[in-house]
């Protein structure tokens, strides 16, 4: 018996991970977790106040929603479309005690007006098409916080460099 529940564990464990691998190659946005460093990089960036709503897309293990909680008294949301990863964060989220939401959603069928606040690691290919998504949906003051990749077609409002010393990724801030 308990072999039987061990081996369907594992069978459920590998093919939740295969639909990862085949999401992550589908939707060519790869998991790569933000370091502590450049996720406390990123909320200073975004200058975030109290009761804001805070969006992560591509929300990952939801490392940034649980620390954003803790700097600051924020809604967090956070939209993740590979399963494995989608666990992981929800997972996570119960064990820090967390209030974010986490929902298994590609981000480009999110609705974004309701953020006051976007993080977002994306790959270059997907800005072009994040940025369209952004322009229709925002309000005026959403605030766009990108790791790493710029976002053509949004305002910028600054630029954080690399920072090779500390292992810092440039970080672009961006206005509606």
């Amino acid at each position: 018996m308990f072999r039987d529940i061990t081996l369907l564990l594992v069978t459920v464990f590998f093919l939740l991970l295969l639909v990862t691998v085949f999401m992550h190659m589908f939707f060519l946005v790869p998991y790569v977790p933000s370091k502590k460093r450049v996720v406390e990089r990123m909320i200073r960036a975004a200058g975030l106040k109290p009761d804001e709503t805070v969006y992560d897309l591509g929300c990952g293990d939801g490392r940034l929603l649980i620390e954003s909680e803790k700097k600051v008294r924020v809604k967090t949301v956070g939209f993740e479309i590979a399963p494995l990863m989608y666990l992981l964060a929800k997972a996570r989220m119960i064990l820090a005690g967390s209030r974010a939401q986490i929902f298994f959603r590609n981000l480009f069928t999110v609705d974004l007006k309701p953020a006051n606040v976007i993080f977002c690691y994306l790959l270059p290919n997907v800005m072009p098409r994040l940025s369209e998504k952004i322009n229709k949906e925002c309000r005026r003051g959403t605030r766009i916080i990108s790791n790493t990749f710029h976002i053509p077609g949004l305002k910028l409002k600054k630029i954080l460099k690399k920072d090779d010393n500390m292992g810092l990724p440039t970080v672009y801030v961006y206005q509606i």
